[in-house]
């Protein structure tokens, strides 16, 4: 799986979406057939594999191939899906609220993973996630430990 995020240019990052397997990057695939700068970027959590195929032919087969044209557009409302998504979250819900979320989406009960990155995840600061994480221990929510999360 890979994590496509943005990063500030204060060095604060947001996760912007997960690919799954065989998913061809929205961003990527933009950038490479207009020819602009990405508007994000990714890096893989587990090791990947891929294929580079160049920009002629992606252009050739959205516009010749309806099938493959059908599999982008339906990436993209998927993408645009996400991002709303994400901006509704946002704005409407509190950080303690997304952070628990994104904690129960891990679909695992003990998580290894640093303060600092679930931060990177939720485009907020480490200090905010260690002090909500530590009120979600109070409340017998989870368990820390050093790297890891335990929930309860």
């Amino acid at each position: 799986m890979a994590r496509v995020y943005r990063q500030h240019e204060s060095g604060k990052e947001i996760t912007l979406y997960y690919l799954q397997p065989f998913e061809q990057c929205n961003i990527n695939l933009s950038g490479g057939v207009s020819n602009s700068l990405a508007i994000g970027s990714a890096i893989t959590e587990d090791e990947v594999e891929g294929y580079f195929i160049h920009q002629s032919i992606i252009k050739e087969l959205f516009f010749k191939e309806e099938a493959f044209r059908h599999y982008i557009l339906e990436l993209y409302a998927t993408r645009l899906d996400s991002m709303a998504n994400l901006v509704e979250d946002l704005r409407f819900k509190n950080i303690d609220e997304r952070l628990l979320e994104w904690l129960e989406l891990q679909d695992q009960k003990i998580i290894s993973i640093t303060h600092d990155t679930i931060a990177s995840h939720l485009g907020t600061s480490r200090e905010i996630v260690s002090r909500i994480l530590k009120n979600f221990e109070e409340q017998g929510i989870l368990k820390l430990s050093r790297g890891k999360i335990k929930l309860l």
